[in-house]
């Protein structure tokens, strides 16, 4: 991990470490994860109007309707900000996630056990792999919010869906080398990791921010 990447988690650990997840907070947040869930549904709602052979069908299914569900949950869970500015920045970071993962070529035609189907494996590992955000929450904090509780869900169904994942990239035949193979996911683990490290840095600034407006109010 990059010591950019370091730095930026250590310092939303920290605010974390005393602060709760406020409304500003938990918009910038749901917004990410319903843009990461509305690709990956988006793309894997392909598989239900093509053949292809049912172990991999089986599991790509499972995820699109779980997809599907975690975004709706996370949507319900959210206590929403009244900010405009917040969801004008998660806008932009929403686009940036489109653009940056070239998330619209993955839809444009029918799956094939190709390198192309092989990217979006990679790029759908990375997102439910380094997009965690319990581990940054003191370790003693009970997740009896709606928002924690529904975050909590989320991660512990990634986890489950990233042992398929992996046994899919490890055993998928494309023409690929192992190495050519790595190199691949670690471009995509690269691009998750910028955009979760921007959104990182946004709800770090908001509770900044907030600290900042509380104390001036004193």
């Amino acid at each position: 991990m990059p010591s950019t990447s370091i730095s930026v988690r250590k310092k939303a650990k920290a605010l974390l470490a005393d602060h709760s997840l406020g409304p500003d907070q938990q918009t910038r947040i749901a917004l990410f994860i319903q843009g990461v869930k509305g690709i990956n549904a988006a793309v894997l709602a392909k598989i239900e109007f093509q053949p292809f052979e049912w172990a991999p069908y089986r599991f790509l299914h499972n995820q699109y309707f779980k997809e599907v569900e975690l975004s709706t949950l996370i949507g319900r869970a959210t206590e929403w900000s009244t900010n405009p500015m917040v969801y004008m920045e998660a806008t932009s970071l929403n686009l940036a996630l489109w653009e940056k993962t070239e998330a619209a070529k993955y839809m444009q035609a029918p799956f094939q056990v190709d390198a192309l189907f092989y990217e979006y494996l990679a790029l759908s590992h990375a997102f439910m792999a380094d997009i965690r955000f319990l581990p940054l929450l003191p370790a003693h904090l009970p997740l009896d919010t709606p928002f924690l509780a529904a975050l909590a869900e989320i991660e512990e169904e990634n986890g489950r869906q990233i042992q398929s994942q992996i046994r899919l990239l490890k055993d998928l035949d494309i023409g690929l080398s192992d190495r050519d193979k790595e190199q691949l996911i670690d471009s995509k683990w690269a691009v998750v990791e910028g955009l979760y490290d921007r959104l990182l840095s946004e709800v770090t600034a908001s509770i900044e921010q907030q600290i900042q407006q509380d104390q001036e109010a004193e």
